[in-house]
């Protein structure tokens, strides 16, 4: 008869002592994280993690597609730590100046003595000047983007420490096989992996990533006939088994295709900093700033670079142009501060209940790399449309970046020089527009192809300049053009400054 656990090996929660025996003596798999994580942590926290690593021995290996993706992203890792340097002094030289203006402004309206004026003019010259020296010092111990690899501080102990230990990649058919394995298994939402679903069409091997990493590190412990030990930084709940904001360990789904697939072996899963707490058990000693910095939310560390008007604008162009109802979407998110919900979509998408929202966001994706590569956006930026994960596998909304909120909103509202409408399209509508307003009272079409000069014959006046110049304020109900296509019942689509055309959709 079977036991309680029989069947359900997924669920059985592991014991710390688990996880030292199994440091001790499994299979140890590096993701690709974690090495490109080597360049953005202190160099203590490197120094540790590289320790452990070392101590680990010929239990360590790094499957072929982690070190793709390792070679595909470390530029990006690097970042630009000259650019930022230069920012940083940039910053601190226009702060000098201002403290000393606004000082020196200070010691007139209350007559200070020219001596107490001058000491403190020296105080404030003496602290910046000890900023400056501190990000000069920090300088040398950065890798930079053309830093040659025999002086690379990461790649010189990866070379040596890596050495007989990267799996080699399956011949092609079998590459191929395993591919479209991983992609079947997005499209069945089975992890790890398929919240990767909007890589897609970013890379060869597309959101079939993750499970190429896994099923590797699966099939390399299983010839070995040992445990297996993935160490990843990803946080997402397509590897984690979660418990609100507990977590419990590996997706019981994938310790039970392990235990199945190997024949009784245990999986676990450690992030680089559970490694570290459990640094003694392979008898190395670390720093207790480096589980600090390993702890540390990655992003406050990479220099996401901001979206720009101009990017934003070639987004929409491009998304219009090609029939995407994203651009809406993303309209629709500014105009609600930034976030969009899951009903406000399928309503803009006219999607049925039915639909998922999974590779929704390849469009902006696609497009955003284009971007990149042209130089409008830096490497770096946050995604045009994020998805919303609360029960970590139906969409709950999207969110846009914050920069993108301000430059719709910014742009769209009040810059042909009238009155700005109110919040909800309600006005004003009186003016100029009110025949605009009558004229679409009056259509019975639900879609109104319309060129620019043919509305300015509705108004018998020109456009605002605005109207021609930015897209996106045809977008806002916060001018008095949007607030009467608004009053009218309907909202604008597919503008395209080019030919000056776009598509009234009623409300």
């Amino acid at each position: 008869m079977a036991g309680l656990f029989d069947g359900f090996e997924g669920y059985r929660v592991l014991a710390d002592s688990d996880v030292d025996q199994a440091l001790m003596s499994a299979l140890i798999a590096v993701d690709a994280n974690v090495l490109l994580n080597l360049y953005r942590y202190n160099a203590q926290t490197t120094k540790d993690l590289l320790a452990i690593f070392e101590n680990v021995g010929d239990r360590l290996v790094i499957p072929h597609q982690a070190i793709r993706e390792f070679h595909r992203n470390r530029l990006a890792a690097i970042g630009n730590p000259d650019g930022a340097a230069q920012d940083v002094r940039t910053a601190l030289q226009k702060n000098q100046r201002s403290t000393l203006d606004a000082l020196a402004r200070w010691a007139k309206q209350v007559a200070l003595a020219d001596t107490d004026l001058e000491r403190l003019q020296a105080d404030v010259e003496r602290v910046f000047r000890q900023l400056l020296e501190a990000v000069g010092n920090a300088e040398p111990d950065r890798v930079q983007a053309d830093t040659p690899a025999a002086q690379d501080r990461v790649l010189t102990r990866l070379a040596v420490l890596l050495e007989g230990k990267v799996l080699a990649r399956p011949p092609d058919d079998e590459w191929a096989r395993l591919i479209e394995e991983g992609k079947q298994r997005v499209e069945e939402q089975r992890p790890p992996g398929y919240l990767d679903a909007d890589k897609d069409d970013e890379h060869p091997e597309g959101a079939a990533g993750d499970f190429l990493v896994y099923w590797q590190a699966c099939e390399e412990a299983k010839q070995r006939k040992l445990d297996l030990i993935i160490v990843t930084g990803d946080e997402k709940e397509d590897w984690w088994w979660r418990h609100r904001s507990v977590v419990v360990g590996p997706r019981h789904e994938m310790t039970k295709e392990f235990f199945d697939f190997s024949g009784g072996r245990q999986l676990f899963l450690l992030r680089p900093r559970d490694l570290l707490l459990r640094s003694s058990a392979l008898d190395v000693e670390v720093s207790p700033a480096s589980l600090e910095d390993a702890g540390r939310e990655r992003e406050d560390l990479d220099p996401v670079g901001l979206w720009t008007p101009e990017a934003v604008t070639e987004l929409l162009r491009r998304l219009d142009a090609e029939g995407q109802v994203q651009a809406d979407v993303i309209r629709e998110a500014a105009a609600l501060g930034g976030t969009i919900g899951r009903e406000a979509i399928y309503g803009i998408c006219g999607y049925d209940d039915e639909r998922m929202l999974r590779g929704f966001t390849r469009p902006t994706a696609r497009i955003t790399a284009d971007l990149q590569r042209a130089g409008l956006i830096p490497d770096l930026v946050a995604p045009a449309l994020k998805p919303l994960y609360p029960d970590s596998v139906r969409a709950s909304g999207f969110r846009i970046p914050a920069e993108a909120v301000t430059i719709l909103r910014g742009v769209a509202g009040g810059t042909d020089g009238e009155p700005d409408a109110e919040p909800d399209g309600s006005g004003p509508t009186t003016g100029k527009y009110l025949p605009l307003t009558r004229w679409l009272h009056e259509q019975a079409a639900d879609t109104l192809p319309v060129t620019f000069a043919s509305l300015e014959e509705v108004l018998g006046a020109p456009l605002a300049p605005s109207a021609r110049n930015h897209l996106p304020y045809w977008y806002s109900v916060r001018n008095s053009l949007g607030a009467a296509i608004a009053a009218g019942g309907f909202k604008p689509s597919r503008v395209n400054l080019t030919s000056e055309t776009l598509t009234l959709v009623r409300r």
